[in-house]
């Protein structure tokens, strides 16, 4: 495709265009090898350094989510004042928080134009597809992990195995397949070619059948939010997809009928929820013995065992509170908790006002559906789990961030000038 083939007419405009492809590089490794990815975003890193050195710095795009994303940065930086473990949590923060807020600025001022947002869509979406189908492969030949920790034999002795592929985890893949569903039907919706059409409602159901072989509950509570919410900004038949419930309760293979009625119910035998509800009381405990900064910023693993005798005898490592807003405010308080809230939230909002500004099906517009069903489907599984403290699904959030607001401020300085030039005559 000519838009990606692309090279600059400019020995600035070239250098620049290097770093943008080094980013493409960061992305497309992002769910697929961290160490991988980590070179590519060296890269990247390195080529901007260059280009600022030589060149005159890029204008940074102004966008309404700058200040949030950079105050959250900041108190989650302060809270390692009461880190137990200084050191430990500034290499974690380095690794997350500072990586995450390079990304995101880096995009804001290297990006440039529409089709440098959808060089790295794209390498987002390949992606996602390799690691679908490596998904698929690893669940066909047995190669997932076999009583695991999240496989509760217990409570569900049909459950063998759960899908997850390049992620780690079952849940932490499910959060990604969760986005990935957002920008495919986004990206089916929003597409002018009857085959393009086609291949995203392939890829589509391709990411909903890896969904399920992952039997995270969450992850399927927030797909019914998905549904709704492109019911809501697209075609309201779209809710008849809720009449395939029924369907799905006679899947038995695996145990899914029992897996999801098990969301509707508590069993004793079912110790996800019993340790869940500890973690939360624990949560909030360090919240009200810290509440202004926290604990640290990645320090619950450290301090929860001091507040959970149990888990201190045995030894057991807890890295998060399986719950994103009472990690949140249990590691940066309140302070970081307020502003994580703005920027995570602020995102769905100005989606939501681009797409009620703009109506007709663009690429921009799958952006902004992308990212405010995103946030919706994240917010949902947040309440049962912590997600974003995987680094690739945090990097994957806060990527989606950073092309919808480098085309949000686009798309306000468009309609700036052309208000201007108007007013003029």
């Amino acid at each position: 495709m000519k838009w990606m083939i692309r090279t600059g007419s400019t020995p600035a405009e070239r250098a620049r265009l290097r770093v943008v492809y080094a980013l493409a590089g960061t992305v497309f490794f992002m769910p697929l090898n961290l160490f991988v990815m980590e070179g590519f975003f060296i890269l990247a890193l390195g080529l901007a350094v260059y280009y600022c050195r030589k060149y005159p710095r890029p204008r940074l795009y102004k966008t309404p989510l700058s200040l949030p994303a950079a105050a959250f940065a900041a108190a989650a930086f302060f809270s390692l004042v009461g880190s137990p473990h200084f050191l430990f949590g500034i290499g974690f923060y380095i690794f997350t928080i500072l990586q995450y807020t390079v990304l995101y600025f880096g995009i804001l001022l290297f990006v440039r134009h529409s089709w440098e947002r959808r060089v790295l869509f794209s390498a987002l979406l390949l992606s996602a597809f390799i690691v679908a189908l490596y998904g698929l492969y690893q669940y066909a030949h047995m190669l997932t992990l076999h009583e695991a920790d999240w496989v509760d034999n217990s409570a569900f002795p049909q459950l063998r195995r759960r899908m997850y592929s390049t992620l780690y985890n079952p849940n932490l893949f499910s959060a990604f397949l969760l986005v990935m569903m957002s920008a495919a039907a986004s990206m089916m919706i929003c597409t002018r070619h009857r085959w393009h059409h086609l291949m995203y409602l392939a890829f589509l159901a391709l990411l909903m059948l890896c969904l399920i072989l992952t039997y995270s509950r969450g992850a399927w509570l927030s797909v019914c939010a998905i549904v709704f919410f492109f019911g809501l900004y697209w075609d309201k038949r779209v809710w008849l997809l809720f009449l395939a419930g029924p369907l799905v309760m006679i899947f038995y293979h695996g145990g899914v009928a029992h897996r999801l009625l098990s969301i509707f119910s508590h069993s004793g035998a079912d110790t996800s929820v019993s340790m869940r509800m500890d973690m939360w009381e624990a949560a909030v405990a360090m919240f009200l013995d810290h509440p202004l900064f926290g604990i640290g910023w990645g320090a619950f693993k450290h301090v929860y065992p001091v507040y959970n005798e149990l888990i201190q005898e045995a030894g057991i490592v807890i890295f998060h509170a399986h719950n994103m807003y009472l990690n949140v405010l249990a590691e940066t308080g309140v302070t970081g908790f307020f502003f994580g809230v703005w920027f995570f939230f602020g995102n769905a909002c100005y989606a939501i006002r681009y797409l009620r500004r703009h109506e007709q099906h663009t690429f921009d517009r799958s952006l902004a559906m992308t990212m405010a069903a995103s946030v919706l489907s994240l917010a949902i599984s947040g309440v049962s789990d912590y997600d974003l403290f995987s680094t690739q699904i945090s990097l994957t959030f806060w990527l989606m961030s950073a092309l919808f607001a480098n085309m949000y401020a686009e798309d306000s300085e468009k309609t700036a000038k052309n208000s201007l030039r108007n007013n003029s005559q």
